[in-house]
């Protein structure tokens, strides 16, 4: 899934119609789950664009995230109300009634609000025939919510249900259940301009309630998501947006000052910040991205960061094309590409893009940036393979896979607040554990 790829909604021509926030959020989805775009792109194309009042943007975000969610729960319910199918060029209708049904389910609008004003996004959307369509769905499903409590699904598609039983026989209902509820906000605090300390105090004076961390040595956990505008000296780079589960990686890595790095995978840049703050911005960090869109990001982020890396478009996958320290990397973290299914609970069109063929391929790309990066690392230097998946033929089974193919490879152990043990390295578990769903291995390169 590309999360960056570009809206195809000139939202510029959209919003000069004036459509309401259920018919922003409705088209939205339609993008998204039917035409396969990405719910990071969508969104910021409406921000930049619209330029939204905080208030509607919170709420566009709100019926967006909820549908994508709870997709296959809405649609069961939809079906007991809809008789026969939508036509493929009014789709969109299809997504106005799951933005209302997500309202009478899941929030506290008022009935009649949702109602009226979903109701009226048809017309907005020049779906007039509809209106009745959506008024008698919506006032039917208000006179019988307790016949259809049975629809409640997992809303994961079933590939994906049967991996995480296969994989956590014990655990795969948590991680459903944890999937489908809002993640919570964690910041990391970046220790070159203030302690932890000091922030949460920034924090109490802007009365953001929050708490430290104990789970991670920079983290602080937000009693209520915020815009990052709101948070104290944001833009001055006081601190970052990053699970906890992120903030592992740089702290794993046991990354020293004045040793030469190499972050594969590197945009948007979180964990090269994290690691140039943990060593005072004093080290040789070559960070590698393959899409040169991306790339702008990981320069923005360290540039509001104030941190110093060599950024190269580069794929990882196969030889260097970017100058190499003469005498290799004292540490190379690997974020390789997966399938994303730790953090389905952060981006729920993971559930709708993602497919089993998807990660197939991607276990292909895993290897190739193994092999090919290995040979970069110094003898005695550290290796962390990670990734946001939770499936073991990303993680453990590619350890495995690549230790029985190279000699000179000692498996370190992990010194980690929370996570279940593997053969060769560890994994956290969304609903398990209180952070994503991440797998990170250590290798030692034998001198």
């Amino acid at each position: 899934m590309d999360t960056h790829c570009k809206s195809e909604i000139n939202w510029a021509r959209v919003m000069a119609k004036k459509l309401n926030t259920r018919a922003i959020a409705a088209r939205i989805c339609w993008q998204i789950i039917d035409k396969g775009r990405s719910l990071e792109a969508e969104i910021n194309a409406y921000v930049d664009d619209r330029d939204p009042s905080p208030k509607d943007k919170a709420f566009v975000q709100e019926l967006v995230y909820g549908v994508c969610r709870w997709y296959g729960e809405l649609d069961e319910v939809a079906s007991h109300f809809i008789k026969s199918p939508i036509r493929r060029k009014d789709r969109v209708v299809h997504f106005v009634l799951l933005v209302g049904l997500y309202q009478l389910r899941y929030l506290t609008t008022a009935d009649h609000a949702a109602l009226s004003e979903t109701v009226q996004a048809c017309k907005q959307l020049n779906k007039i025939w509809a209106k009745n369509l959506i008024n008698g769905c919506l006032r039917a499903y208000q006179r019988t919510p307790t016949e259809i409590e049975d629809a409640a699904r997992s809303s994961h598609p079933d590939w994906i249900i049967n991996a995480l039983t296969k994989a956590w026989p014990n655990h795969h209902l948590a991680i459903i259940y944890a999937n489908n509820q809002r993640a919570p906000m964690c910041i990391r605090v970046n220790r070159l301009r203030c302690s932890r300390d000091q922030y949460l105090k920034n924090l109490e004076a802007a009365d953001i309630e929050a708490s430290i961390d104990p789970n991670s040595e920079d983290g602080i956990l937000l009693a209520s998501p915020v815009n990052v505008e709101n948070l104290p000296r944001f833009v001055e780079g006081y601190c970052s947006v990053q699970d906890t589960a992120a903030q592992q990686a740089a702290q794993i890595l046991d990354v020293k000052s004045q040793q030469s790095i190499l972050d594969a995978c590197a945009a948007p840049g979180g964990k090269t910040a994290h690691i140039l703050e943990r060593v005072e911005n004093d080290a040789h960090v070559d960070a590698v991205e393959i899409s040169a869109q991306r790339n702008e990001q990981l320069k923005a982020t360290l540039s509001r960061l104030a941190l110093k890396a060599n950024v190269y478009a580069a794929d990882a996958s196969v030889s260097p094309s970017w100058k190499l320290p003469s005498m290799g990397y004292d540490r190379i973290l690997i974020d390789a590409p997966c399938s994303g299914l730790g953090v389905i609970r952060r981006h729920p069109d993971i559930k709708h893009h993602r497919t089993l063929q998807d990660v197939r391929k991607l276990i292909e790309i895993q290897r190739k940036i193994l092999q090919n990066l290995w040979p970069l690392l110094k003898p005695g230097g550290l290796m962390l393979y990670m990734t946001c998946s939770v499936l073991p033929d990303e993680n453990d089974h590619q350890l495995d896979w690549f230790i029985k193919n190279h000699e000179d490879v000692i498996v370190r152990s992990i010194d980690h607040p929370n996570a279940l043990q593997q053969k060769f390295g560890i994994q956290t578990l969304p609903g398990v554990h209180p952070m994503d769903g991440f797998y990170y291995g250590l290798l030692e390169k034998s001198i």
